[in-house]
């Protein structure tokens, strides 16, 4: 199925009143009309996503993967459009039809990694495909070797999930000390996953190290920066971190992967003082423009304050 089919069922779904049908998959899904009086996209999309599987012949659906996984993309493509309450209630819903049965877990598990997680997803979305990992991961009617995939992707959504506190991992430091991430203080903490070979980390560390911004945020100690480097530390990184600014936090961590997801690079996370991820797979460029609108703002606060 051809992305812009997608493209055509959320016009629909905004636009129209009219009933929508998977293409001839055996009358697979029957996509739900909302009223005409639920006029607003996301109530729209709210209405299709909480009612989409109820008439669906799901031993017909396993028997026929391929259509299945068309309709399964079809439903987790509109759930950006939703609200998340919807979203996770219809996810559980799901799940729960299958608690007891393995292969109809695992198949789900592994549609919802196709679409969301893999390196060739079509949505890239943690959130919605963190509880079909979570499912996969736990279920003992399914083999060692297939829980292990998705236990190692449910570990590294977990940590670094919004929300989620990143965990004390072991850390070593540039003089060989081994410490924690919980060691790490700081009022909020932006964590750049940095290695010294790759050219895009390259830039980044450039940029944060001479943005007027951050350096400020950071002398005031409203901001730390935790440069992490994701490998064994060797005397190329210690050189590296020597070089970097005097009040980063410098560290290494050689599982970082199992925690983290590392794909995108350069990589960052934010987080409150207490370690909590306030947001991820942040843009340098947002970052920079939301620096210089938290220091602006800061330093007008101050003016004020000291004019009065």
């Amino acid at each position: 199925m051809r992305i812009s089919i997608y493209h055509i069922l959320l016009l629909a779904i905004s636009l129209t009143a009219l009933p929508l049908r998977a293409q001839d998959d055996g009358r697979l899904v029957n996509y739900p009309m909302p009223p005409d009086s639920v006029m607003q996209l996301q109530p729209r999309c709210d209405y299709i996503i909480n009612r989409y599987w109820q008439r669906c012949n799901f031993e017909y659906a396993m028997l026929h993967p391929d259509k299945f996984n068309e309709a399964f993309g079809a439903w987790v493509t509109i759930m950006p459009h939703a609200s998340a309450d919807t979203v996770h209630a219809a996810i559980d819903e799901l799940l729960g039809r299958f608690v007891k049965k393995g292969p109809e877990t695992l198949a789900l598990a592994r549609m919802a990694r196709e679409w969301l997680y893999s390196d060739t997803a079509r949505i890239h979305s943690n959130e919605i495909y963190q509880p079909f990992a979570k499912a996969a991961a736990g279920h003992k009617k399914i083999k060692k070797e297939d829980r292990e995939l998705f236990a190692a992707d449910y570990k590294r959504i977990s940590s670094s999930a919004v929300g989620a506190v990143v965990p004390p991992i072991e850390l070593t430091l540039p003089d060989g000390t081994q410490s924690n991430f919980g060691e790490i203080k700081g009022a909020s903490l932006l964590v750049f996953f940095n290695e010294p070979g790759n050219v895009d980390c390259s830039v980044a560390r450039i940029r944060l190290a001479t943005d007027t911004n951050v350096r400020e945020l950071v002398e005031r100690g409203e901001l730390s920066i935790v440069s992490v480097y994701p490998g064994t530390p060797d005397k190329e990184w210690a050189e590296a971190a020597a070089a970097m600014p005097d009040k980063w936090h410098k560290v290494a961590i050689p599982d970082a992967a199992d925690y983290f997801d590392l794909r995108i690079k350069p990589q960052f996370l934010y987080l409150n003082g207490h370690h909590k991820v306030l947001a991820s797979n942040l843009s340098l460029a947002y970052l920079l423009g939301a620096f210089e609108t938290a220091n602006k703002a800061q330093k007008n606060r101050q003016t004020t304050t000291a004019d009065e």
